[in-house]
Protein backbone atom coordinates (compact mmCIF):
# COMPACT_ATOMS: atom_id res chain seq x y z
CA UNK A 1 0.00 0.00 0.00
CA UNK A 2 1.42 3.35 -1.08
CA UNK A 3 1.64 6.06 1.57
CA UNK A 4 3.50 9.33 1.93
CA UNK A 5 6.60 9.88 4.02
CA UNK A 6 5.61 11.82 7.14
CA UNK A 7 8.83 13.82 6.91
CA UNK A 8 9.24 14.91 3.29
CA UNK A 9 5.85 13.77 1.83
CA UNK A 10 7.46 11.66 -0.90
CA UNK A 11 5.81 8.41 -1.98
CA UNK A 12 6.61 5.57 0.41
CA UNK A 13 5.56 1.93 0.85
CA UNK A 14 7.45 0.86 3.99
CA UNK A 15 7.56 1.64 7.70
CA UNK A 16 10.96 2.74 9.00
CA UNK A 17 11.95 3.88 12.50
CA UNK A 18 8.45 2.90 13.59
CA UNK A 19 6.75 5.52 11.37
CA UNK A 20 5.87 5.99 7.70
CA UNK A 21 9.23 7.27 6.57
CA UNK A 22 11.12 7.04 3.28
CA UNK A 23 14.59 5.51 3.14
CA UNK A 24 16.35 8.82 2.50
CA UNK A 25 14.82 10.47 5.56
CA UNK A 26 15.49 7.40 7.72
CA UNK A 27 19.17 7.45 6.69
CA UNK A 28 19.31 11.19 7.44
CA UNK A 29 17.93 10.73 10.97
CA UNK A 30 20.16 7.73 11.74
CA UNK A 31 23.27 9.65 10.69
CA UNK A 32 22.33 12.63 12.84
CA UNK A 33 21.74 10.42 15.89
CA UNK A 34 24.92 8.44 15.25
CA UNK A 35 27.10 11.54 14.96
CA UNK A 36 25.44 13.40 17.84
CA UNK A 37 25.76 16.61 15.81
CA UNK A 38 22.28 18.12 15.73
CA UNK A 39 21.93 21.01 13.24
CA UNK A 40 21.75 24.26 15.19
CA UNK A 41 19.87 26.66 12.92
CA UNK A 42 17.35 26.68 10.11
CA UNK A 43 19.17 27.07 6.78
CA UNK A 44 16.72 29.78 5.66
CA UNK A 45 16.44 31.30 9.17
CA UNK A 46 12.64 30.97 9.04
CA UNK A 47 11.94 27.71 10.86
CA UNK A 48 9.07 27.07 8.43
CA UNK A 49 10.76 24.88 5.83
CA UNK A 50 8.25 22.06 6.41
CA UNK A 51 5.31 24.29 5.45
CA UNK A 52 7.25 26.00 2.65
CA UNK A 53 8.15 22.72 0.91
CA UNK A 54 11.87 23.26 1.53
CA UNK A 55 12.39 20.57 4.17
CA UNK A 56 14.91 18.58 2.11
CA UNK A 57 17.13 21.66 1.90
CA UNK A 58 17.18 22.32 5.64
CA UNK A 59 18.73 19.82 8.03
CA UNK A 60 17.40 21.55 11.16
CA UNK A 61 13.76 21.65 10.04
CA UNK A 62 13.99 18.09 8.75
CA UNK A 63 15.29 16.93 12.14
CA UNK A 64 12.63 18.95 13.99
CA UNK A 65 9.97 17.32 11.81
CA UNK A 66 11.16 13.91 13.03
CA UNK A 67 10.83 15.05 16.65
CA UNK A 68 7.33 16.36 15.94
CA UNK A 69 6.23 13.07 14.36
CA UNK A 70 7.72 11.02 17.21
CA UNK A 71 5.95 13.19 19.80
CA UNK A 72 2.63 12.85 17.97
CA UNK A 73 3.09 9.07 17.72
CA UNK A 74 3.78 8.97 21.46
CA UNK A 75 0.68 11.06 22.17
CA UNK A 76 -1.50 8.93 19.89
CA UNK A 77 -0.22 5.80 21.59
CA UNK A 78 -1.13 7.28 24.99
CA UNK A 79 -4.65 8.05 23.77
CA UNK A 80 -5.01 4.55 22.34
CA UNK A 81 -3.89 2.97 25.60
CA UNK A 82 -6.39 5.00 27.62
CA UNK A 83 -9.30 4.33 25.27
CA UNK A 84 -11.77 1.64 26.32
CA UNK A 85 -12.50 -1.03 23.75
CA UNK A 86 -15.19 -3.43 24.91
CA UNK A 87 -14.27 -5.95 22.20
CA UNK A 88 -10.54 -6.02 22.87
CA UNK A 89 -10.65 -9.02 25.21
CA UNK A 90 -12.45 -11.10 22.61
CA UNK A 91 -9.98 -10.18 19.87
CA UNK A 92 -6.61 -10.97 21.46
CA UNK A 93 -7.06 -12.52 24.90
CA UNK A 94 -3.53 -13.97 25.03
CA UNK A 95 -1.79 -10.68 24.26
CA UNK A 96 -3.76 -8.16 26.30
CA UNK A 97 -1.62 -5.59 28.13
CA UNK A 98 -2.71 -4.10 31.42
CA UNK A 99 -2.81 -0.31 31.50
CA UNK A 100 -3.52 -0.12 35.21
CA UNK A 101 -0.95 1.20 37.67
CA UNK A 102 1.93 -1.20 38.07
CA UNK A 103 2.53 -2.72 41.48
CA UNK A 104 5.65 -1.33 43.21
CA UNK A 105 7.03 -4.84 43.56
CA UNK A 106 6.73 -5.34 39.82
CA UNK A 107 8.59 -2.08 39.26
CA UNK A 108 11.45 -3.49 41.35
CA UNK A 109 11.31 -6.71 39.34
CA UNK A 110 11.46 -4.75 36.08
CA UNK A 111 14.58 -2.99 37.32
CA UNK A 112 16.20 -6.32 38.14
CA UNK A 113 15.32 -7.65 34.68
CA UNK A 114 16.77 -4.52 33.06
CA UNK A 115 20.14 -5.04 34.72
CA UNK A 116 20.32 -8.86 34.57
CA UNK A 117 22.00 -10.44 31.56
CA UNK A 118 19.93 -13.24 30.01
CA UNK A 119 21.80 -16.49 29.48
CA UNK A 120 21.31 -20.27 29.63
CA UNK A 121 20.62 -20.18 33.39
CA UNK A 122 18.07 -17.34 33.57
CA UNK A 123 15.04 -19.54 32.86
CA UNK A 124 15.70 -21.49 36.07
CA UNK A 125 15.38 -18.41 38.27
CA UNK A 126 11.69 -17.67 37.82
CA UNK A 127 8.78 -18.77 35.66
CA UNK A 128 7.01 -16.03 33.66
CA UNK A 129 4.05 -14.73 35.67
CA UNK A 130 0.54 -14.69 34.21
CA UNK A 131 -0.31 -11.53 36.17
CA UNK A 132 2.56 -9.39 34.89
CA UNK A 133 1.91 -6.22 32.89
CA UNK A 134 4.48 -7.34 30.31
CA UNK A 135 3.51 -10.96 29.52
CA UNK A 136 5.03 -11.17 26.04
CA UNK A 137 8.34 -9.57 27.02
CA UNK A 138 8.55 -11.96 29.97
CA UNK A 139 7.84 -14.96 27.76
CA UNK A 140 10.47 -13.80 25.27
CA UNK A 141 12.97 -13.47 28.13
CA UNK A 142 12.22 -16.89 29.62
CA UNK A 143 12.03 -18.81 26.35
CA UNK A 144 15.11 -17.06 24.97
CA UNK A 145 17.01 -18.32 28.02
CA UNK A 146 15.66 -21.81 27.39
CA UNK A 147 16.80 -21.52 23.78
CA UNK A 148 20.25 -20.54 25.06
CA UNK A 149 20.39 -23.69 27.19
CA UNK A 150 19.35 -25.82 24.20
CA UNK A 151 22.04 -24.28 22.00
CA UNK A 152 24.75 -24.52 24.65
CA UNK A 153 24.03 -28.19 25.33
CA UNK A 154 23.74 -29.08 21.64
CA UNK A 155 26.87 -27.21 20.56
CA UNK A 156 28.97 -28.57 23.41
CA UNK A 157 27.73 -32.04 22.51
CA UNK A 158 29.56 -31.72 19.20
CA UNK A 159 32.89 -31.04 20.95
CA UNK A 160 35.28 -33.77 22.16
CA UNK A 161 35.31 -34.79 25.82
CA UNK A 162 38.74 -33.20 26.21
CA UNK A 163 37.14 -29.79 25.71
CA UNK A 164 34.96 -30.17 28.80
CA UNK A 165 37.74 -31.69 30.91
CA UNK A 166 40.23 -28.99 29.98
CA UNK A 167 37.78 -26.19 30.67
CA UNK A 168 36.47 -27.76 33.91
CA UNK A 169 32.96 -26.82 32.82
CA UNK A 170 31.22 -29.59 34.76
CA UNK A 171 28.21 -27.57 35.96
CA UNK A 172 27.73 -25.43 32.88
CA UNK A 173 28.04 -22.24 34.92
CA UNK A 174 30.48 -20.43 32.65
CA UNK A 175 31.03 -19.92 28.95
CA UNK A 176 34.12 -21.21 27.21
CA UNK A 177 34.39 -19.79 23.72
CA UNK A 178 36.43 -21.37 20.94
CA UNK A 179 37.21 -19.93 17.49
CA UNK A 180 34.68 -20.95 14.86
CA UNK A 181 35.85 -23.19 12.05
CA UNK A 182 34.07 -24.09 8.84
CA UNK A 183 33.10 -27.59 10.00
CA UNK A 184 31.22 -26.10 12.98
CA UNK A 185 29.22 -23.59 10.96
CA UNK A 186 26.57 -25.84 9.40
CA UNK A 187 25.83 -27.99 12.50
CA UNK A 188 25.58 -24.89 14.70
CA UNK A 189 23.28 -23.19 12.18
CA UNK A 190 20.97 -26.20 12.21
CA UNK A 191 20.94 -26.19 16.00
CA UNK A 192 19.89 -22.53 15.96
CA UNK A 193 17.18 -23.20 13.40
CA UNK A 194 15.67 -26.00 15.48
CA UNK A 195 15.90 -23.99 18.71
CA UNK A 196 14.23 -20.99 17.06
CA UNK A 197 11.24 -23.14 16.05
CA UNK A 198 10.75 -24.16 19.69
CA UNK A 199 11.26 -20.60 20.91
CA UNK A 200 8.60 -19.24 18.55
CA UNK A 201 6.11 -22.02 19.32
CA UNK A 202 6.39 -21.44 23.06
CA UNK A 203 6.47 -17.64 22.96
CA UNK A 204 3.98 -16.47 20.35
CA UNK A 205 0.43 -17.92 20.11
CA UNK A 206 0.12 -16.50 16.60
CA UNK A 207 3.11 -18.55 15.45
CA UNK A 208 1.92 -21.70 17.20
CA UNK A 209 -1.39 -21.47 15.32
CA UNK A 210 0.19 -21.16 11.86
CA UNK A 211 0.16 -24.06 9.43
CA UNK A 212 3.44 -25.82 8.62
CA UNK A 213 4.05 -23.86 5.41
CA UNK A 214 3.63 -20.46 7.06
CA UNK A 215 5.78 -21.53 10.00
CA UNK A 216 8.58 -22.47 7.65
CA UNK A 217 8.26 -19.18 5.75
CA UNK A 218 8.22 -17.20 8.98
CA UNK A 219 11.30 -18.92 10.41
CA UNK A 220 13.20 -18.57 7.13
CA UNK A 221 12.55 -14.81 7.07
CA UNK A 222 13.26 -14.25 10.76
CA UNK A 223 16.27 -16.51 11.33
CA UNK A 224 19.01 -14.11 10.20
CA UNK A 225 17.62 -10.96 11.94
CA UNK A 226 17.06 -12.82 15.22
CA UNK A 227 20.45 -14.51 15.09
CA UNK A 228 22.23 -11.23 14.40
CA UNK A 229 20.44 -9.45 17.26
CA UNK A 230 21.12 -12.38 19.59
CA UNK A 231 24.83 -12.66 18.75
CA UNK A 232 25.35 -8.91 19.04
CA UNK A 233 23.62 -8.78 22.44
CA UNK A 234 25.86 -11.52 23.79
CA UNK A 235 29.01 -10.05 22.22
CA UNK A 236 28.16 -6.72 23.86
CA UNK A 237 28.08 -8.52 27.22
CA UNK A 238 31.11 -10.78 26.86
CA UNK A 239 33.35 -8.47 24.80
CA UNK A 240 32.26 -4.91 25.68
CA UNK A 241 35.69 -3.44 24.92
CA UNK A 242 36.53 -5.60 21.91
CA UNK A 243 34.33 -4.62 18.98
CA UNK A 244 36.44 -6.72 16.62
CA UNK A 245 35.32 -10.04 18.13
CA UNK A 246 31.95 -11.49 17.13
CA UNK A 247 29.94 -14.45 18.33
CA UNK A 248 29.49 -16.85 15.42
CA UNK A 249 27.26 -19.18 17.45
CA UNK A 250 26.47 -19.74 21.12
CA UNK A 251 29.91 -21.07 22.02
CA UNK A 252 32.15 -19.90 19.18
CA UNK A 253 33.71 -16.61 18.14
CA UNK A 254 35.09 -15.18 14.93
CA UNK A 255 37.37 -12.24 14.19
CA UNK A 256 39.79 -11.12 11.52
CA UNK A 257 42.57 -12.67 13.60
CA UNK A 258 40.91 -16.12 13.67
CA UNK A 259 40.22 -16.08 9.92
CA UNK A 260 43.66 -17.55 9.30
CA UNK A 261 42.44 -20.89 10.66
CA UNK A 262 38.71 -20.62 9.88
CA UNK A 263 38.89 -22.58 6.62
CA UNK A 264 41.55 -25.08 7.72
CA UNK A 265 39.00 -27.90 8.00
CA UNK A 266 37.03 -26.97 4.89
CA UNK A 267 36.73 -30.15 2.77
CA UNK A 268 35.90 -28.38 -0.46
CA UNK A 269 38.37 -27.06 -2.97
CA UNK A 270 37.94 -23.30 -2.70
CA UNK A 271 39.87 -20.15 -3.39
CA UNK A 272 40.94 -19.51 0.20
CA UNK A 273 42.15 -15.96 -0.46
CA UNK A 274 38.92 -14.81 -2.12
CA UNK A 275 36.68 -16.38 0.53
CA UNK A 276 38.79 -15.05 3.39
CA UNK A 277 38.65 -11.55 1.92
CA UNK A 278 34.86 -11.77 1.51
CA UNK A 279 34.41 -12.88 5.14
CA UNK A 280 36.74 -10.10 6.27
CA UNK A 281 34.55 -7.53 4.50
CA UNK A 282 31.51 -9.07 6.20
CA UNK A 283 33.18 -8.76 9.60
CA UNK A 284 34.19 -5.14 9.02
CA UNK A 285 30.66 -4.25 7.95
CA UNK A 286 29.26 -6.04 11.00
CA UNK A 287 31.48 -3.94 13.22
CA UNK A 288 30.25 -0.62 11.80
CA UNK A 289 26.59 -1.55 11.27
CA UNK A 290 26.01 -3.79 14.30
CA UNK A 291 28.64 -3.81 17.05
CA UNK A 292 29.29 -0.06 17.02
CA UNK A 293 25.61 0.87 16.74
CA UNK A 294 24.63 -1.49 19.57
CA UNK A 295 27.54 -0.24 21.68
CA UNK A 296 26.45 3.37 21.15
CA UNK A 297 22.72 2.86 21.88
CA UNK A 298 23.30 0.31 24.68
CA UNK A 299 19.86 -1.34 24.94
CA UNK A 300 19.23 -2.72 28.41
CA UNK A 301 18.15 -6.33 28.90
CA UNK A 302 14.41 -5.57 28.77
CA UNK A 303 14.85 -3.48 25.62
CA UNK A 304 16.76 -6.40 24.14
CA UNK A 305 13.78 -8.72 24.64
CA UNK A 306 11.65 -6.22 22.73
CA UNK A 307 14.27 -5.95 19.98
CA UNK A 308 14.42 -9.74 19.74
CA UNK A 309 10.64 -9.94 19.35
CA UNK A 310 10.62 -7.16 16.74
CA UNK A 311 13.45 -8.90 14.88
CA UNK A 312 11.38 -12.06 14.74
CA UNK A 313 8.24 -10.25 13.53
CA UNK A 314 10.08 -8.22 10.90
CA UNK A 315 8.89 -6.62 7.66
CA UNK A 316 10.16 -9.50 5.51
CA UNK A 317 7.77 -11.83 7.35
CA UNK A 318 4.91 -9.38 6.79
CA UNK A 319 5.52 -9.32 3.03
CA UNK A 320 4.96 -13.09 2.66
CA UNK A 321 1.16 -13.09 2.82
CA UNK A 322 -1.81 -11.42 4.49
CA UNK A 323 -2.04 -13.87 7.39
CA UNK A 324 1.57 -13.31 8.38
CA UNK A 325 1.23 -9.56 7.84
CA UNK A 326 -1.63 -9.51 10.35
CA UNK A 327 0.42 -11.53 12.83
CA UNK A 328 3.42 -9.22 12.42
CA UNK A 329 1.40 -6.05 12.96
CA UNK A 330 -0.41 -7.45 15.98
CA UNK A 331 2.67 -8.76 17.75
CA UNK A 332 4.77 -5.68 17.03
CA UNK A 333 2.01 -3.49 18.42
CA UNK A 334 1.81 -5.52 21.62
CA UNK A 335 5.59 -5.65 22.08
CA UNK A 336 5.84 -1.86 21.71
CA UNK A 337 2.89 -1.34 24.03
CA UNK A 338 4.56 -3.46 26.69
CA UNK A 339 7.84 -1.59 26.19
CA UNK A 340 5.94 1.67 26.70
CA UNK A 341 4.57 0.19 29.93
CA UNK A 342 8.14 -0.48 31.06
CA UNK A 343 9.19 3.09 30.34
CA UNK A 344 6.21 4.46 32.25
CA UNK A 345 6.96 2.20 35.21
CA UNK A 346 10.42 3.79 35.30
CA UNK A 347 8.87 7.24 35.25
CA UNK A 348 10.16 7.92 31.76
CA UNK A 349 7.25 9.48 29.88
CA UNK A 350 9.36 11.16 27.17
CA UNK A 351 10.47 7.97 25.48
CA UNK A 352 9.76 8.78 21.82
CA UNK A 353 13.41 9.52 21.02
CA UNK A 354 14.53 6.35 22.76
CA UNK A 355 12.15 4.33 20.58
CA UNK A 356 13.56 6.16 17.57
CA UNK A 357 17.06 5.04 18.55
CA UNK A 358 15.93 1.43 18.92
CA UNK A 359 14.31 1.53 15.49
CA UNK A 360 17.51 3.01 14.05
CA UNK A 361 19.32 -0.02 15.45
CA UNK A 362 16.75 -2.41 13.96
CA UNK A 363 17.02 -0.73 10.56
CA UNK A 364 20.81 -0.94 10.59
CA UNK A 365 20.67 -4.63 11.49
CA UNK A 366 18.08 -5.37 8.80
CA UNK A 367 20.18 -3.56 6.19
CA UNK A 368 23.17 -5.73 7.08
CA UNK A 369 21.01 -8.87 6.92
CA UNK A 370 19.93 -7.90 3.40
CA UNK A 371 23.52 -7.38 2.25
CA UNK A 372 24.72 -10.59 3.92
CA UNK A 373 21.92 -12.59 2.29
CA UNK A 374 23.08 -11.39 -1.11
CA UNK A 375 26.68 -12.25 -0.24
CA UNK A 376 25.70 -15.77 0.78
CA UNK A 377 25.15 -16.54 -2.89
CA UNK A 378 28.84 -15.80 -3.47
CA UNK A 379 29.80 -18.36 -0.83
CA UNK A 380 27.57 -20.95 -2.48
CA UNK A 381 29.42 -20.40 -5.74
CA UNK A 382 32.53 -21.43 -3.81
CA UNK A 383 30.71 -24.60 -2.63
CA UNK A 384 30.46 -23.23 0.93
CA UNK A 385 27.49 -23.43 3.33
CA UNK A 386 25.25 -25.15 0.76
CA UNK A 387 23.69 -27.39 3.42
CA UNK A 388 23.22 -24.72 6.08
CA UNK A 389 19.40 -24.63 5.89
Amino acid sequence: QKRNCLICSSSNSECRLGIDCCRACAVFFKRIRASGRIPEECFYETGTCTDDGMILSCRRCRYDRFLEVFRKAEKDNQIAENAEDENENDQIPELIVSTTDIDPEEIKELEIKSTTFIDHNTFMLQLPSSSTSTPILDKIRWNYSLMCRTRKTAENGTKPAAFHLEQCDYEGTKMNFVPMTYSMAVPNARIYLSALYDFANQTFPDFANLDAENKESCITASLAPVQLMDNTYRAFHFFPDDLDTFLASYSTTISEVSLSTYLDDCPDIVNIEDVTEAIKVNIQRGKSMNREVYHRIKPDNVEFTALLGLSFWNNCVAYINEELSTAVNRNREVILKELNTVYKARGNTQYALRLGELFCLLDSFQENVTISTQESELFKLHNLFKDQN
